[in-house]
């Protein structure tokens, strides 16, 4: 202690980090962490003393055993998973739980209230807590609980409204629902608490909202929860209903004067305006406004969006403020991984997400996207710009310009060949039919591919398409994205049909169609996931596909049972003695997916794969075996077939879904082959890979 000290010594210590618990039946001892101090060591004079603190921990406290006494609507299982404070488990040393928290405990009684309240359990109460101690470092907590009788909404009604008669809020409210997509289930109304349904207080909240933004969207931003929307409850706890009474002011209508920026330092103007969907002159529309936020949210530029109205000199006539704090949206990022496909690699990366190539020195602000990485392996390298422009020409344009070069190894199994591909690549893409779910895109990639390094012993197709070719290539793709988030999603669909044409010397076209579904479980943040993939490519002049741009199937992103690209057509080595893949002309594959959330950050699966690649275009025959014949002196003079290897190939198999903190989602998997070719054993293998969900 630094400074004047008076001739008295007073400390003051605050040492609350135990416990503290009330409970009105049954014996429980607390065992508090306790802090004492003390002094010595004073020099008056110099004004200065020391202080030790001795600090005696408590143990952790653990739970043996979490029940709910009177409680009959739900499963004791079900409660339990509700609240966060549970029994002590095998993994408790992994996920932290299984002791007594008192903050999580207090939130608990909360969550617990919420759940039954959202069944329609409105009386609902926590009548006492009863704590025990079977030992000293354990306890057992039962809730003693009254549940009520569910209450269900009888009779919905609106009052007050003079411009919209109820039946055309009514229409306006379920049109709402449908271009939102949403799953919930309504009524008569259009609305979640509707009649003869549930009572819940968050379905009520959410019926408030579809009541406001059918009005917002008509420029009635005055009619809003509060003073100009009430919601009248009548409860009838004879028959178990409560009667809902819509009250409303309707207001006048109000028009947007001006639209005004704020906050925004780096970021230009016209990057934030053209996300916005009003515009001045318009009927105050809030539920534009409101897309107009999410649009600015999604940018990632900004800590915070709000948006807000403010009156004018001229009636029913209001600004609109748009206020934004920016953030950083440069990063630099550096780092190590494995995978069982790419081996060791390292990787660099510096991206700017408001980038403005106009705009030196510091080229920021026009939400333009750059993007430099360099990444480094033992079976690869990988270079890469990439630039993006949101808005080209100030259209809602989509331009992508991407230069790369690779270096890859790591193909086949033996190192038969390594591979280069070096090129660009310019697309333009835009959203389709006013919806950014549906998405068209077209592009041009000019390529040249290198395969070199070719073992003598390779197979005949591998040798005649080494060396280095020049590609000139146009695609073009549409896809229809549905889901409820790139990451988890466990609602919604992405399909897509891409299209590629190659010219010049090498004359061929690809196709290829992608779909993955996605539904919720069985129990909460259970998530099944169906996909499937097909794809045709075929020589339009005289010369063959490449091998390189022809269809393999096997590894994490595909048949979890095989090793990677080793399922498809296959042709001997030179001597006869082995063979390897050698691509096909069509494939198919399928996959069936279920995830079991085990703790935060640690999910379960359960899966099957299946698939085929066929040597021929448009056919799903059977994989074949191109051997080497040779004569009676031992010259080669041709190929022939060696037979069907398998008409199709599957497996099944478990999984972990690995969320790490900083570091990112690791995916797990070891896939058993149930049917397989003479060439793939029938042993298991790991798979080990990045990502939230597989590429398709």
């Amino acid at each position: 202690f630094g400074g004047v000290v008076p001739e008295k010594f007073s400390f003051f210590v605050v040492h609350n980090t135990g416990v503290a618990l009330n409970s009105t039946a049954g014996n429980h001892t607390m065992y508090y962490t306790t802090v004492k101090y003390v002094t010595g060591n004073f020099d008056y004079d110099a004004g200065r003393a020391s202080v030790t603190f001795e600090v005696k921990e408590s143990p952790k406290i653990r739970i043996r055993e979490v029940d709910f006494e009177g409680a009959a609507a739900f499963k004791q299982s079900k409660l339990r998973h509700v609240i966060k404070t549970r029994k002590h488990w095998w993994l408790s040393w992994l996920t932290q739980s299984g002791v007594f928290k008192e903050d999580q405990f207090q939130d608990d009684k909360e969550k617990l209230a919420e759940h039954y309240r959202n069944a329609g359990y409105i009386d609902f109460e926590i009548k006492d807590i009863k704590i025990t101690n079977p030992t000293p470092k354990a306890m057992k907590i039962v809730f003693d609980v009254f549940e009520g009788v569910p209450y269900k909404v009888g009779r919905v009604t609106f009052s007050g409204n003079k411009l919209f008669s109820t039946e055309k809020i009514v229409e306006g409210i379920k049109r709402q629902h449908g271009e939102n997509r949403s799953k919930e289930k309504i009524g008569t109304h259009g609305l979640e608490a509707d009649d003869g349904q549930i009572f819940k207080p968050g379905s009520l909240e959410h019926d408030i909202r579809a009541v406001e933004d059918f009005y917002g969207s008509k420029g009635y931003i005055n009619v809003r929860q509060g003073q100009n929307l009430k919601v009248v409850k009548t409860p009838n706890t004879e028959t178990g209903t409560m009667d809902l009474e819509y009250v409303i002011n309707e207001g006048d209508k109000v028009f947007v004067e001006k639209i005004l920026i704020k906050g925004n330092v780096k970021t230009k103007d016209k990057v934030i305006r053209r996300e916005l969907a009003v515009a001045p002159g318009e009927p105050f529309d809030m539920v534009r406004v409101r897309r107009s936020k999410e649009r600015l949210e999604g940018l990632t530029f900004f800590e915070n969006v709000d948006t807000k109205s403010s009156a004018t000199d001229i009636p029913n006539h209001d600004d609109l403020i748009v206020g934004v704090e920016e953030k950083s949206t440069g990063s630099f990022s550096f780092g190590a991984g494995f995978d069982t496909i790419q081996s060791i690699s390292g990787f660099v990366e510096l991206e700017q997400r408001n980038f403005d190539i106009l705009k030196p020195p510091y080229f920021t602000g026009g939400g333009q996207k750059l993007r430099i990485k360099v990444q480094l392996g033992s079976q690869f390298q990988d270079y890469l710009v990439s630039f993006v422009e949101p808005w080209f020409l100030d259209r809602k344009l989509i331009l992508g310009i991407d230069l790369y070069h690779s270096y890859i190894n790591y193909l086949t199994q033996d190192n038969l060949y390594n591979v280069t591909r070096t090129g660009g690549r310019v697309s333009l893409g835009r959203a389709l039919l006013g919806t950014e779910s549906l998405r068209g895109s077209i592009s041009y990639n000019l390529e040249q591919v290198g395969v070199f390094g070719v073992n003598t012993n390779a197979p005949t197709t591998i040798v005649n398409d080494s060396g280095y070719e020049l590609f000139s290539r146009f695609g073009a793709s549409l896809s229809y994205d549905t889901r409820n988030t790139y990451e988890i999603a466990n609602r919604g669909q992405e399909t897509s049909i891409e299209s590629l044409l190659s010219v010049g010397a090498r004359q061929y076209y690809q196709l290829q169609f992608k779909t993955a579904w996605f539904f919720r479980g069985f129990e909460p943040r259970h998530v099944l996931e169906l996909a499937a993939k097909t794809g045709v490519t075929q020589k339009l002049g005289n010369q063959d596909v490449p091998f390189y741009d022809k269809f393999y199937l096997g590894g994490q992103d595909s048949l979890r049972g095989f090793d990677y690209r080793s399922v498809g057509p296959r042709e001997s080595y030179q001597d006869g003695t082995a063979n390897t893949t050698i691509g096909g002309g069509s494939f198919w594959f399928a996959t069936a997916e279920y995830t079991i959330p085990i703790i935060d950050h640690l999910s379960f699966a359960v899966f099957y794969d299946i698939g085929n690649v066929s040597p021929r275009p448009w056919s799903v025959s059977s994989q074949t075996y191109q051997q080497r014949v040779f004569n009676s002196s031992g010259n080669f003079i041709g190929l022939q077939n060696g037979g069907n290897t398998s008409t199709y190939s599957d497996d099944y198999g478990l999984g972990l879904r690995l969320d790490i903190p900083h570091l990112g989602p690791l995916r797990l998997d070891y896939g058993i082959p149930i049917h397989h070719d003479q060439f793939s054993g029938p042993s298991g293998k790991f798979q080990f890979g990045v990502g939230f969900q597989r590429p398709l």
